[in-house]
């Protein structure tokens, strides 16, 4: 497939016809969006496992890695006897071993999980609105580090209820502890539960990409844990961009688009290097990200998601010296 060249193609995003209003998006947009997804938690018996999505090309295909979100029209191919363990939107978990759509409820009435893979979602400026069950500082996770600059609002009554019983439903089921943590906080972010989400996946002892721990080894040739997963530290890096701790987020972006690329992955590296060029403060680097995200997605015929980061880098005025 022809390589789209960002330089060369630059001027048309910023020619490009733009609704009003267009430009980056507020932190809680990607929150708002309502697709729900089913969550890959465990890839089992083998790695065979991909994915096509309707709007990449016919043959294109990406790997199926722990963290995956799989909406009702995405194509799973499975190879040998690789299982996946799929967390449904409605907290039905499955385990699929045909290729086939995820055999999950296309239709569910409560879904809980929605799609946070949108490369249009561009993060915010400002301080983000926080739901939390406990405004106390002291008892947020150590990786929170700047509390006081956040819009926090107390969960009560009704909504407290619920949130309580959809965890206790959560961790109620026959789910490793890294896929309960991943479920979590999943479930958290799309209710607004922001330091609530970070905490479940900061609490899990093999993380790596922290302070401590800056790399994270490539998964083993015949396994895929969850922490080794480019999904993981996507999710982790947004959590931290939607806090406001840019440095925490480039950090788990960095690692996911390392991971990524390990595992032959565009998607998960498109996406990653899209997360990373957004919060990009020099012009240079934010082209360079902007352009191996295109790459990545012209690599699955992704189109649409390829013209997306030259609208958007040419919002950001990245033609400019």
């Amino acid at each position: 497939m022809r390589k789209l060249t960002l330089i060369g193609l630059i001027l048309l995003a910023v020619i490009a016809a733009l609704p009003a209003g267009a430009g980056l998006r507020d932190a809680g947009a990607q929150g708002r969006d309502r697709t729900p997804v089913n969550l890959v938690l465990s890839v089992d018996n083998g790695v065979e496992a991909r994915l096509n999505r309707m709007d990449w090309d016919v043959n294109a295909w990406a790997p199926v890695v722990p963290g995956t979100g799989v909406r009702a029209s995405d194509y799973i191919d499975l190879l040998g006897r690789t299982t996946l363990t799929i967390l449904c939107t409605d907290l039905k978990p499955i385990e699929q071993r045909g290729s086939e759509v995820p055999r999950c409820d296309a239709y569910p009435s409560t879904p809980l999980f929605f799609y946070a893979d949108d490369p249009a979602w561009t993060g915010d400026d400002g301080p983000t609105s926080v739901r939390v069950t406990d405004a106390d500082p002291d008892s947020f996770p150590p990786e929170i580090r700047d509390p006081d600059a956040l819009d926090l609002s107390v969960l009560d009554g009704d909504d407290r209820a619920r949130v309580a019983e959809q965890t206790q439903a959560i961790t109620g089921l026959d789910l490793p502890p890294e896929g309960t943590a991943f479920a979590l906080a999943s479930y958290y972010r799309g209710q607004g539960m922001l330091i609530d989400a970070i905490g479940a996946l900061t609490a899990l002892p093999d993380l790596g990409c922290t302070e401590r721990r800056p790399a994270v080894e490539p998964p083993p040739a015949n396994r895929r844990p969850l922490v080794q997963s480019p999904v993981l530290y996507l999710r982790l890096g947004e959590l931290y961009e939607m806090v406001g701790q840019v440095e925490d987020a480039g950090r788990s972006y960095l690692c996911a688009a390392d991971l990524a690329e390990a595992l032959d992955d565009p998607a998960n590296a498109g996406l990653a290097y899209a997360r990373q060029a957004n919060i990009a403060e020099d012009t240079a680097q934010a082209i360079d990200l902007y352009q191996r995200a295109i790459d990545n997605y012209a690599l699955l015929g992704a189109m649409d998601a390829a013209q997306l980061m030259l609208d958007t880098c040419g919002l950001r005025n990245c033609a400019m010296p």
